[in-house]
């Protein structure tokens, strides 16, 4: 298959809701933010040269580490500069990293498996977002005093998730079976995540499956959570990661562990200061400050759990996203430090 052609299938592969959405529900539409005057400092005062990097992300919470990361000065520390891009995930980061304008990126893990078995060798170089039974921030959510009590309840409603066949329409369907309820019956619909709470109100929908900040925002109006699917199929799945082609990674192995490292800090600094970073979301992800305290925040890991990638390569068989004699398997697609 042709370069262009591999691009173009690429365009197809789910992703997160679409940025501009996104962005005007959370708060005025703006350019991804600037580094702190700390962290600028940081940058004069580093010996390394300043390399600058585009990078493509969502304005979601799940990116925590790179967020503290840029305000605590590690990337400076790093001799490098992000130029962030808010985008709308998978759909649109992976085309533009392949395509050459972006250098690296965020993807969800199953965007990144069909990528690499459609013929696109996308690697992960450092790790992300998880969920979990203590940080879950994917939920199905249903209207207060809704019939709906039980995954079986929804057999046959309307389900919306924010894009089908992605991370978030299986995970609700393996939830579903796993549960007792039938999911080859439920009408799956697509709406971005910011339209959610308001399809549920107004009855356009039977149940809804955002993420955070949009469970939230579902939960102080009329919405309560049904379950947090993703925690209750197992705990620690795997969400998404820093990817890039691996072309780039091989002649940019030196700024990709530059990253890893950086990266690895803001990781460990949200773990000890969460409050701080509870302010980094406010300022990345464009959220009001009341909100962010409230949301449910991913766990962040920054080297895999290989079975939690390799669930997403099983699943994604299971429910015929992946051919099942393909033979992609979760240390395929990531680099190795």
């Amino acid at each position: 298959m042709k370069r262009r052609q591999l691009i173009q299938r690429a365009a197809a592969l789910g992703g997160a809701a679409a940025a501009a959405p996104l962005i005007a529900a959370c708060g005025p539409a703006a350019t991804a933010p600037s580094a702190s005057p700390a962290a600028s400092a940081a940058a004069t005062a580093t010996a390394k040269p300043i390399r600058t990097l585009k990078v493509g992300y969502i304005p979601l919470t799940d990116f925590l580490g790179m967020y503290a990361a840029i305000e605590q000065g590690y990337i400076a520390d790093e001799g490098l500069k992000l130029e962030l891009q808010a985008m709308s995930g998978g759909a649109a980061i992976i085309p533009a990293i392949t395509g050459g304008s972006l250098d690296f990126g965020i993807s969800n893990y199953v965007s990144t498996i069909l990528s690499n078995a459609q013929g696109l060798k996308i690697k992960v170089f450092s790790d992300s977002a998880y969920d979990s039974k203590d940080h879950s921030p994917f939920s199905v959510v249903v209207k207060k005093g809704s019939p709906v009590k039980a995954a079986k309840d929804l057999n046959g409603k309307k389900i919306a998730v924010n894009t089908r066949n992605n991370i978030v329409h299986v995970g609700v369907m393996e939830w579903m079976e796993q549960k007792g309820g039938d999911p080859k019956t439920a009408q799956f619909v697509e709406l971005p995540f910011p339209q959610m709470p308001a399809a549920l109100t107004q009855g356009q929908v039977d149940a809804i499956a955002p993420t955070e900040p949009f469970v939230t925002v579902s939960t102080s109006q009329d919405g309560q959570i049904l379950a947090n699917y993703f925690a209750e199929i197992r705990d620690n799945v795997a969400i998404a990661g820093f990817i890039s082609t691996e072309d780039w990674i091989n002649k940019n192995r030196d700024v990709a562990q530059a990253f890893h490292r950086a990266n690895t800090k803001g990781m460990d600094f949200v773990a000890k200061n969460e409050k701080t970073a509870r302010d980094y979301v406010v300022k990345y992800a464009n959220l009001d400050p009341a909100l962010a305290g409230k949301v449910n925040l991913s766990a962040l890991r920054s080297t895999p759990l290989l079975d939690s990638v390799q669930f997403w390569v099983d699943m994604s068989k299971k429910w015929g996203l992946l051919d099942k004699s393909s033979t992609l398997k979760a240390e395929d697609l990531f680099v190795k430090f």
